[in-house]
């Protein structure tokens, strides 16, 4: 083996992504009109929907943005941006990079570790997409405020040199190193072996291996669908940490204002309606992401494809869907039980004035008699 040709990269492209859930939903119909009527229409450029890749019930707008030059490890290397726009109020961007001809497997973890820890690339990312929710405002439904962007890295190689097939390449490669990105560090075989065991092939010819950070697509052609599909289910990991942190914020004051349960008056009356209107919001969100788990467990049957399911389904276990999907379950349970509880005393403590209100109107009306009998 030592004798054996090294690694070359002959054909290939980094894919970088950020998701970013920026509203409650995008009027796709909308949406596409808006960017149509872009003024500068050499800048902006609709291109071909997800559907002839994969099958997706609302397949989202795909839109070439501005691309950019930027200068990683000391090298110039272009960038070219593409965003898709999904029904769900999410926006993702997706950074190309080619790389560079004869790269060998060590300079390629040497870039992967530079694309892992460049700030440029959070950069161009943030200013696209703002570039694109600009002209998406009047589609938009109920902005959000949050800020935290979902990442990932693919790494799709088309062609190659020194090993025969993908099988053999992952024999030859260090494939863990490059799917953490680590440069510096020899790591253990358990770690490669746990790397390892999420590969998948459809054909001799094609490899994907999966894993929670990054993925590597090996295919002698640009393995758009599988990409596609990684792409769409970290869109949906996006969403569902999105309601996990809601739910934290939700719960977090609702902590703070039980403190103030026993305070009089004013502030009463004012936890009162918050309680109210909490209980409100909790069934509408628990409706809302009632009908997101349905979408996500429906894409397995919208992704037209019993390969792509498989990957589908194996980015969502790296992805953990099932303990977000836990923990928002969870909170949301919590906070159900703790508004029904505040609200049924709300609604006791209405209740005893109103006995006391209807005592009182009695009384009023048993004043004249009694005043009568007296004379």
């Amino acid at each position: 083996m030592e004798n054996s040709p090294p690694i070359l990269i002959r054909k290939g492209s980094i894919l970088v992504y950020r998701a970013y859930d920026v509203s409650e939903e995008i009027n796709l119909s909308s949406a596409e009109k808006l960017l149509l009527s872009y003024g500068e229409a050499g800048r902006l450029r609709l291109v071909t929907d997800l559907r002839k890749a994969i099958i997706i019930k609302e397949a989202p707008i795909v839109v070439e943005l501005p691309g950019e030059k930027l200068e990683l490890g000391g090298r110039p290397i272009e960038t070219a941006v593409t965003a898709k726009v999904w029904d769900y109020g999410v926006i993702s961007i997706t950074l190309k990079f080619q790389i560079p001809p004869a790269t060998d497997w060590k300079g390629l973890v040497d870039l992967a570790w530079l694309m892992e820890n460049s700030p440029q690339l959070d950069k161009l990312a943030q200013d696209r997409k703002q570039l694109l929710l600009t002209q998406l405002l009047p589609a938009a439904k109920n902005l959000y405020s949050w800020t935290v962007a979902e990442d990932y890295i693919t790494y799709c190689i088309e062609g190659y040199e020194g090993a025969a097939s993908p099988r053999e390449l992952l024999n030859k490669a260090d494939i863990a190193a490059l799917i953490l990105a680590e440069n510096k560090d020899k790591l253990s075989e358990q770690s490669r072996e746990l790397i390892l065991k999420h590969a998948l092939q459809y054909s001799a010819s094609d490899i994907a291996v999966i894993d929670w950070n990054s993925a590597l697509l090996i295919d002698n052609e640009m393995p758009r669908d599988i990409a596609d599909t990684i792409e769409f289910c970290l869109t949906h990991l996006l969403v569902m940490r999105h309601y996990d942190e809601m739910l934290d914020r939700k719960l977090s004051a609702l902590y703070d204002s039980m403190e103030n349960r026993g305070k009089q008056g004013f502030l009463r009356r004012l936890l009162d309606d918050f309680y109210s209107r909490m209980e409100e919001e909790t069934a509408q969100k628990y409706i809302e992401f009632s009908e997101f788990l349905t979408r996500v467990e429906n894409s397995l049957k919208t992704v037209g494809d019993s390969y792509l399911a498989t990957i589908f389904r194996m980015a969502g276990h790296e992805f953990r869907f099932k303990d977000w999907q836990g923990s928002v379950d969870r909170k949301m349970s919590t906070l159900e039980r703790i508004t029904q509880i505040l609200q049924g005393e709300i609604n006791s403590r209405r209740s005893h004035w109103l006995e006391i209100i209807v005592i009182g109107l009695i009384a009023l009306e048993l004043i004249p008699l009694l005043d009568h009998f007296t004379k």
